[in-house]
């Protein structure tokens, strides 16, 4: 069945997004591309080749070979001794007493990996009876798909090495798109589940005898429900992956996807979904109706080029529109290394930034700052700030919890638009290749917003019940009301500023409006900003954003225009 979903994808006509980018070339030798830097040789089908890992430079072929791609859990702690064993598997003590103390964190949290080490070996021979479960399925699965070669990240990426890491990453939204088909493990927890399991049904058939005198039949029937749909299995609770944050741009970047789930196989590609048993694998209102451009495959795939520089403008308004929903996805789910948040998404903004050509900062694009600082945090009383250090308080990478970026954000109105300015330092990560990660891990980053701002004080209850989204009817005693959203809502965050003697203050960035309404005042949006220790305005830190509505915009005529910098 897997055969025939990639057969109707390479060579139907019914798939008209899968084969825009590729016309000529899909039907004969799928996705056109290069391997990935090393993949895992899994040989023919009958396994009488051993597995290893292969250096493509190094690979005759005459067209780039077919990979498959396997998206997976890598599992926590509690395989620590089967993960250690299986890694020091024919090394002798001595070379294993020659791990450094970041190799041995590694191997005690994670599953089969590759490191420095073991690098020669496994390049050599790597026996199957010795890789986790998961791992040997996969390789079952690529070899009875036909095809030689698979890409598993912690193979096929040197762990303990920094610069093969951080340059492998940076490619990583090559490596997803040059696949031919990616291998999604949506019900394993850990690399030892496995994927080719018995099917866990939650029901008995019910046998109803059906006989037809008429057609001289006599047999019986089975009954059952329906099995879990698309919702549960692959974006539900019955996914394992979709919690992950490294998952998000796998699965939006393979041009094709198999998900195997606890009772049955999806497909999923840009043009259709499909499932084993059931007609409609994805409920028509999840996908046709409602898209959500964070998790399908269509996310860039009916765009065009516009000469026109009206038109054009409004495609990269629509792009970063979807680009808040990926990161409100994204924002949601767990990662094991707080500091790969923008690691984790580097290949999907790569991607965006082919149609966008603009300039990335710490998970924000320079030309669109304007909607892109006023996120919100959802859930501000559970919110946290991440630690240690990975983004700059305007950025929403700085916090750990879902964020939303503003979506009555259609277009800018009246007068008042502070001036932005933005500075990132990326983290001084240079691999082999004497290249950085424009999308890679981020050291520093501060903006300059001259622009209009005033004290919360003008506001006496500004900070009561930080947990929830503050309203505030007729604070300057005309027809105004504005709505507060605290990024960390908690009486420990409050009582902190006023122990150390910080204030707060909002700075007005922009009138957003949505629809095409001529008459349409929109809101007044402001970040909230909180100084240093005893109200030292040096430097400032974002703890929240502003919506004004009715006649705020005539409040902004007592502001004071100054110059706020943002860390």
């Amino acid at each position: 069945m897997a055969k025939d979903w990639i057969s109707q994808c390479l060579t139907s006509e019914e798939h008209s997004f899968c084969h825009g980018n590729h016309k000529g070339t899909l039907p004969e030798f799928g996705v056109q591309g290069t391997l990935p830097t090393r993949p895992v040789y899994v040989g023919p089908l009958e396994g009488s080749e051993s597995l290893r890992l292969v250096l493509s430079r190094n690979i005759q072929d005459s067209s780039p070979p077919k990979y498959a791609a396997l998206s997976h859990c890598w599992g926590g702690s509690d395989h620590r001794l089967a993960i250690g064993a299986s890694i020091d598997a024919g090394n002798n003590s001595a070379q294993a007493g020659a791990v450094s103390k970041h190799s041995e964190a590694i191997i005690d949290s994670r599953p089969f990996i590759t490191l420095t080490l073991n690098l020669e070996e496994r390049m050599r021979s790597i026996p199957m009876e010795i890789l986790p479960r998961t791992f040997r399925d996969a390789v079952t699965i690529t070899r009875n798909i036909g095809l030689r070669y698979i890409w598993i990240d912690s193979l096929c990426i040197i762990q303990d090495s920094k610069s093969d890491w951080e340059h492998e990453s940076a490619l990583m939204a090559d490596t997803y798109k040059n696949s031919y088909v990616t291998l999604a493990a949506e019900s394993a927890r850990n690399s030892h589940e496995g994927i080719l399991n018995p099917r866990h049904l939650d029901f008995d058939p019910i046998k109803i005898p059906f006989n037809s005198h008429a057609h001289n039949i006599h047999t019986s029937m089975y009954v059952r429900p329906v099995q879990d749909d698309w919702q549960t299995s692959i974006t539900g609770a019955k996914s394992a992956l979709c919690s992950r944050a490294w998952v998000l741009q796998e699965s939006m970047l393979a041009p094709r996807t198999l998900h195997y789930g606890a009772q049955q196989m999806f497909w999923e590609c840009k043009s259709c979904s499909h499932a084993e048993g059931d007609m409609t694998p994805v409920p028509q209102g999840l996908r046709e109706r409602d898209w959500s451009w964070s998790r399908n495959k269509r996310f860039l795939a009916d765009l065009g080029a516009s000469s026109d520089r009206k038109d054009a403008t409004a495609l990269k308004s629509v792009l970063y529109m979807r680009w808040n929903s990926i990161l409100e996805n994204y924002s949601a789910r767990k990662m094991t290394n707080s500091e790969d948040v923008f690691p984790a998404l580097a290949g999907l903004a790569s991607e965006f930034n082919l149609h966008l050509n603009d300039h990335y900062v710490a998970g924000l694009w320079k030309a669109d700052l304007h909607r892109g600082l006023l996120w919100h945090v959802i859930e501000p009383e559970t919110c946290k700030a991440a630690a240690p250090y990975r983004a700059p308080s305007w950025s929403w990478a700085s916090k750990v919890g879902q964020i939303s970026g503003i979506r009555d954000a259609d277009y800018i109105v009246g007068n008042y638009r502070a001036d932005i300015k933005a500075e990132v330092t990326l983290k001084s990560l240079v691999d082999a290749f004497a290249t950085v990660n424009p999308y890679g891990e981020v050291s520093l980053g501060l903006i300059t917003i001259h622009g209009r701002g005033i004290s919360a004080k003008h506001w006496p209850a500004f900070e009561d019940k930080p947990w929830e989204r503050g309203f505030i009817q007729n604070p300057e005693d005309s027809e105004g009301y504005l709505f507060r959203d605290f990024d960390i809502g908690t009486e420990v965050a409050v009582m902190e500023r006023h122990e150390k003697g910080r204030t707060l203050s909002l700075v007005q960035i922009a009138t957003w409006a949505w629809g095409q309404s001529p008459n349409d005042e929109g809101a007044l949006h402001c970040l909230v900003l909180e100084s240093g220790d005893n109200g030292d305005t040096t430097v400032y830190t974002r703890v929240g954003i502003v919506q004004m509505y009715s006649y705020a915009r005539e409040w902004l005529e007592g502001w004071e225009i100054k110059e706020f910098v943002i860390a």
